[in-house]
């Protein structure tokens, strides 16, 4: 039975970690090949969010939802490109696993659209695929569809913590999540 809640807290903290990912840039000046020159980026420190889950997560598979309540954690960033970006953080995310319940494997993924606020006031309009690991992280994919460095994706890992309900019952209705640092690297 604890290894059912911790896979669906998995489930959880994936959607939690899209929604506290973006906002979580750091810039990285890497290179892309042996003789090419340094790429600027925007990187953002981790962040964090509430998520409502919807229905509540149970022992019996069904599609459910993820959707961030209110805002991220603004993310510090430091900006590698000069457009000025000092913080970040997601002011919409949701994100659905077709099929879940407290009994999910590794690999199950689920997909939504979020969208992440600039320090500079643009916005970036993201999807999001959050692929579960283990019982409360995996990764989240996050590619730019609209607006400010439009074209750009990243990845970052997440955490998930169930804060409210149980696998039985109504089932998990919230949870908190976490991201790491990640890095954003403008399209070219």
């Amino acid at each position: 039975m604890r290894a059912a809640i911790t896979w669906k807290h998995l489930a959880v903290a994936a959607i939690g970690l899209a929604a506290s990912i973006l906002p979580a840039c750091t810039p990285d000046p890497g290179t892309v090949g042996p003789t090419s020159t340094p790429t600027a980026s925007i990187v953002c420190d981790g962040g964090s969010g509430q998520l409502r889950v919807s229905p509540g997560v149970t022992t019996t598979a069904r599609q459910v939802s993820y959707t961030l309540l209110g805002s991220s954690t603004t993310a510090r960033c430091t900006d590698q490109t000069g457009a000025g970006i000092t913080s970040a953080a997601f002011d919409r995310l949701t994100i659905t696993f077709p099929s879940l319940s407290c009994f999910v494997t590794s690999g199950t993924s689920g997909a939504g659209t979020g969208r992440v606020v600039w320090s500079d006031g643009t916005v970036s309009n993201v999807s999001v695929v959050a692929t579960l690991g283990g019982a409360l992280d995996g990764v989240l994919q996050i590619r730019v569809t609209s607006g400010h460095l439009a074209g750009s994706s990243t990845s970052t890992n997440f955490v998930a913590t169930p804060t409210e309900g149980d696998c039985f019952a109504a089932g998990i209705t919230r949870e908190s999540v976490g991201i790491e640092p990640m890095v954003i690297t403008p399209a070219s």
